[in-house]
């Protein structure tokens, strides 16, 4: 996903629009580091190689402390889940 892209979806939602970029930034690292812990409840069909649609309720209440409602988070999820879970692959080290 382009940058383009990616501040296009966001503006479609009235509440991700005022999210900062440091929030963003702090929303996708926390995401990509927790890709354990978003796959282990999933039903073992979910290939651990994509995204899942939906997150865990613990992971969404977890990044709610963003300053956004948890169904922001899962519209943010929605948008940027691609680029959350090849966070680690992209950064060598998370």
């Amino acid at each position: 996903m382009d940058v383009g892209s990616l501040f296009l979806a966001i503006r479609q939602h009235r509440e991700l629009t005022t999210m900062s970029y440091i929030d963003l930034g702090w929303f996708l690292r926390y995401a990509s580091l927790l890709k354990d812990d978003i796959i282990q409840p999933q039903p073992h069909t979910i290939s651990i190689m994509a995204a899942p649609d939906i997150l865990p309720p613990s992971i969404t209440s977890f990044l709610s402390v963003v300053a956004i409602s948890p169904e922001s988070v899962d519209a943010l999820w929605d948008i940027t889940k691609d680029l959350a879970w090849a966070g680690r692959e992209m950064g060598g080290k998370g």
